[in-house]
């Protein structure tokens, strides 16, 4: 699995062959065998964009730590109002991380300060940055979110193979829920910027993907009982389980790993 993009190139690649080759297994998910050759390479890029996301995650927590060990700390500050253009295209940013040294509160620096690049400096010379120190709590938080999607699975499964309701009802209220998701990551792109809202969005998407989990267990329980053996069936109905366990394992990452940096 790839650990990082090296280019901007190299993640739009990614991401848009992730999006041709989904709507590829959508067209053809019928014809034998290249519809598991489309959901091997989709997987492929699922599995290279797994790679920079949680190395990203990682690689925040773990700074946040080394920052709080060396005594340089945080806080939001809000800056003159702009107009909605600007605010919508992310130009002239209205909240911006101010840091400050435990010792001197009221001195306030950005990341751009030579006073900030000098900290940053000494952290990565620093013994316990080149020891990695952090490096055994990180693969703990890994683990956890590990974990905590195997429960989430296990858990839907048992639900809804030994349960005689129907989960089919909530397609519609989880469509509405994911649409406002999706919604809800972009504005934060181009607009909020704000690692609570991102956390906020990681909880609610731990909740929709885990409805999904239901919903999709509940499908393929009534595909089973009806002897559906159609190649359709059973693409969609994988495909959509691997999407589900991917998207609760990685927002239970940043909720563990966003929790853990505090």
């Amino acid at each position: 699995i790839n650990k990082a993009y090296e280019t901007t190139s190299e993640a739009i690649i990614n991401i848009a062959g992730t999006f041709i080759f989904l709507f590829a297994i959508i067209f053809y998910d019928d014809i034998y065998p290249l519809n598991l050759l489309l959901v091997a390479i989709f997987s492929g890029f699922i599995g290279w964009s797994i790679g920079p996301t949680v190395s990203a995650l990682g690689e925040n927590f773990k700074m946040r730590k080394y920052k709080k060990q060396f005594g340089l700390l945080s806080k939001t500050v809000v800056t003159d109002k702009k107009t909605f253009s600007e605010k919508f295209w992310g130009q002239k940013d209205e909240k911006k991380t101010m840091y400050y040294e435990k010792s001197n509160s009221t001195e306030l620096f950005d990341s751009d300060s030579e006073k900030y690049k000098l900290i940053i400096d000494k952290i990565m010379s620093s013994n316990s940055f080149k020891k990695d120190n952090y490096h055994q709590e990180w693969q703990n938080v890994v683990f956890q979110a590990m974990l905590g999607t195997t429960i989430a699975v296990l858990a839907t499964a048992s639900i809804v193979f030994t349960s005689s309701f129907d989960f089919s009802i909530l397609g519609g209220f989880l469509f509405i829920a994911l649409i406002v998701l999706i919604v809800m990551g972009v504005l934060n792109v181009f607009i909020f910027k704000s690692k609570k809202y991102s956390l906020i969005r990681a909880y609610f998407g731990v909740l929709i993907f885990t409805g999904y989990l239901l919903y999709d267990f509940d499908m393929l329980k009534k595909q089973m009982n009806a002897g559906d053996e159609s190649w359709s069936t059973a693409i969609k109905i994988a495909v959509n389980l691997y999407l589900d366990i991917i998207n609760i394992f990685l927002d239970l990452l940043e909720i563990l790993a966003e929790s853990g940096g505090n």
